[in-house]
């Protein structure tokens, strides 16, 4: 595998790849023709377990020696957000920075020094769950005030917007419109999407939140959209999020396809709707565009 189809598989950045390598002699590439890194194939389900441990906060110096079913199994045992404990260093500092006595601008400093290490990919992937989720739950249990929340919020946007590469899509015959029902007015999920979806070479169209279906109708037909990516939170109510990807089925085109993800969107899993698509990660989501445009 060339160095850019490895970044793009793991998540990795070529600097981490390369002091790994230097490092630990992981992964240990052979050199092409022209003295390009080539990289074996067989060795990128290891790399992506160690990405994913290493955004929990583990460090890769002692998961080098581990066999891939040993860091399936730590991976498992780590991975449940739902436990304080399982919560990382990233996180606990993440809150430091919105703590009433730290110095305005810190949150933002740290997100963009995390994206600026390890890579935009890795943070939206990986990272952003479970700081939306902490955030969240400091916030539900008087741990955080709402401008702290806010203020985390509107960080998150500013430093992975400024991130985002300019729009190259790779890939015109797919045009992917994203927006969030009437009453979500939080769009990080939609935003971690986004940025997901355009570092794949996706041609995005971001239309915020909180926009009505018979606009989300106009803006299908008039921009060539061929998929729908509709985002909702807790906030909006399970009803309200079925009736409203129902009345946009019923009025777009099949070649439309609508993919949704959130936990507004959780009963669909369990009573769908036809020609509705659920995920539950970011990380799905890319993998079924990848796949969907394979051939396109």
């Amino acid at each position: 595998m060339k160095q850019t189809e490895i970044e793009h598989a793991t998540g990795l950045s070529r600097e981490v790849l390369r002091k790994w390598e230097l490092r630990y002699q992981f992964p240990r590439p052979r050199r092409g023709a022209r003295g390009q890194r080539l990289y074996d194939a067989k060795d990128l389900p290891k790399l992506q377990l160690l990405r994913r441990l290493t955004a929990l906060g583990l460090l890769p110096g002692k998961l080098m020696p581990l066999s891939l079913t040993e860091l399936q199994s730590l991976l498992d045992s780590t991975c449940d957000a739902s436990d304080p404990r399982a919560l990382d260093d990233a996180v606990q500092q993440l809150l430091a920075c919105l703590a009433p006595d730290s110095v305005p601008g810190a949150v933002r400093d740290y997100l963009a020094g995390l994206i600026d290490s390890e890579g935009l990919a890795q943070f939206v992937e990986l990272r952003l769950p479970l700081f939306n989720q902490a955030v969240g739950d400091a916030w539900a249990a008087g741990r955080l005030g709402v401008h702290a929340e806010h203020h985390y919020s509107h960080a998150v946007q500013w430093v992975v917007q400024s991130r985002l590469p300019g729009r190259q899509p790779t890939n015109f015959q797919q045009r992917i419109l994203l927006t969030t029902p009437p009453g979500e007015l939080h769009g990080l999920g939609l935003l971690a999407v986004h940025a997901a979806l355009t570092l794949q070479g996706a041609d995005c169209f971001n239309m915020g939140t909180q926009t009505p279906a018979s606009d989300v109708v106009q803006a299908v037909k008039d921009w060539d959209i061929t998929l729908l990516a509709i985002s909702a939170s807790v906030a909006v109510r399970p009803e309200l999020a079925r009736s409203y990807v129902m009345a946009l089925r019923r009025a777009l085109p099949r070649r439309c396809r609508i993919w949704v993800g959130g936990r507004g969107f959780l009963s669909l899993k369990a009573s769908p709707v036809a020609g509705v698509k659920v995920f539950q990660t970011t990380a799905q989501a890319v993998h079924a565009w990848k796949k969907m445009t394979i051939g396109s």
